[in-house]
């Protein structure tokens, strides 16, 4: 009598490699952006408190950080009236950004498209583009009136040059090599223009995107002044006049987070459109 014997077999289990802990170091190194800038941000806030604590700065003048976080607390309260001006400054600023935004970019691929255009206009663009704001606002209150509609222009025409300037730039600054490598595969000029120069141009329009916005919104506190009934601006220079120096530190405070927020934001959709960039456009 025969025993059929079958051989065993044996189940392997394969072990998965346990990934490496990470250490300390590799952790600090991803967020080294955030724990400096929050330790920068906490060294600037203690060394102001002390300054004040021990008189080297003049609270009537430099008001501690704490009475400027009661006084936004209080501001943006049930009864206070600080968060009731955030909106409208808000509308102005994203309204003559907005516009800045499509002239600018619109204007500055035509001119930069065309060097006949940008010979012709360049005298002229130079002079306005240096002339400042300021000087300008009698000729808005001219021209728009009172109302909402001069500070929206005022807070256009501020942002509407760094839009402009990055944007010819950009399209000027484009390759040549590429735009006459499509030519001479038979590409149009729709499609160089679209699939090439624009695509190329991008990564140089959005740091004149994000420095618009930051003009746009330091020109609305000057716009503000002229006339404003409601806003940022009109509340700020009300504080200042009424002598509540921590109200108007918090307005100031609110006017930097409006802006900061309004950067990240733009660095955020420009990292997501221009990420794939390998820089393809001249330095």
């Amino acid at each position: 009598m025969t025993v059929e014997t079958r051989p065993r077999t044996e189940k392997r289990t394969e072990t998965q490699p346990e990934k490496p802990s990470r250490s300390w170091r590799e952790w600090a190194a991803d967020y080294d952006k955030y724990v400096y800038g929050t330790v920068g941000v906490a060294l600037f806030l203690f060394v102001w408190w002390l300054a004040n604590t021990t008189g080297l700065l003049d609270p009537k003048f430099l008001t501690p950080p704490q009475s400027i976080v009661t006084a936004l607390v209080d501001g943006f309260s049930a009864d206070g009236k600080l968060g009731r001006q955030v909106l409208p400054s808000l509308r102005r600023g994203l309204a003559g950004f907005l516009i800045a935004t499509v002239l600018g970019i619109f204007l500055g691929i035509l001119v930069g498209s065309v060097r006949t255009l940008d010979k012709l206009f360049e005298p002229i663009l130079n002079f306005f583009r240096n002339l400042s704001i300021l000087a300008l606002f009698p000729v808005f209150l001219l021209f728009f009136g009172i109302g909402e509609e001069s500070k929206i222009a005022i807070v256009a025409w501020a942002a509407f040059w760094p839009i402009f300037i990055n944007t010819t730039n950009a399209v000027k600054g484009v390759e040549k090599i590429l735009v006459n490598a499509a030519r001479t595969l038979g590409a149009g000029r729709v499609y160089i223009f679209t699939r090439i120069v624009l695509p190329a141009a991008f990564p140089n329009i959005f740091p004149g995107l994000r420095l618009g916005a930051s003009h746009a919104f330091t020109a609305l506190v000057a716009a503000e002044y002229l006339g404003a009934t409601e806003g940022l601006g009109i509340y700020i220079r009300s504080a200042q006049e009424g002598y509540q120096i921590p109200a108007m530190y918090s307005g100031i405070v609110v006017l930097g987070i409006i802006g900061v927020t309004l950067n990240l934001v733009l660095a955020g959709i420009e990292k997501r459109v221009t990420g794939w960039q390998l820089g393809i456009t001249s330095r």
